[in-house]
């Protein structure tokens, strides 16, 4: 298992400053992981174990490309429940070309034997969606 850490990429589910609070059971929570962060090996062999890391963008090197975000919900006692994770990508078209605008498209969403599927599906697709509007993403696609 993952030892927690303080982390700024961290979302801790059911507690008062949570808007997700009243949805998702206490003790969860949801974590930006990316090649930087502490449970990244821990979690990379979680993803592979279920045969989805075809799912991410992933260097020779280890390193998960910039353009993807991996959102992973743990329980209390640090175990994977579930991971969704998005690309951001720029369109373009639009007329005002001082402001690309960039679209989140979710790649892929996982939960884990033994966690309720709708509740860790509906905690992360939250998650990933205020992360996609703290990147300024004007459009999701296939959230949900």
């Amino acid at each position: 298992m993952c030892v927690d850490q303080q982390n700024e990429n961290e979302m801790e589910i059911g507690s008062s400053s949570s808007p997700f609070a009243a949805n998702f059971t206490a003790g969860m929570r949801v974590d930006v992981v990316d090649s930087w962060h502490k449970c990244w090996p821990f979690v990379l062999k979680e993803i592979e174990r279920t045969g989805r890391r075809a799912k991410l963008m992933v260097d020779s090197d280890g390193w998960l490309s910039a353009r993807q975000c991996l959102l992973v919900a743990f329980n209390q006692e640090n175990a994977v429940a579930g991971h969704l994770v998005f690309s951001i990508q720029p369109t373009f078209g639009d007329a005002d070309v001082t402001r690309v605008p960039i679209e989140a498209h979710q790649d892929d969403l996982g939960v884990r034997p033994g966690f309720s599927d709708g509740e860790v599906r509906r905690l992360l697709i939250a998650a990933a969606t205020e992360q996609a509007k703290s990147l300024r993403c004007r459009r999701l696609v296939n959230f949900g």
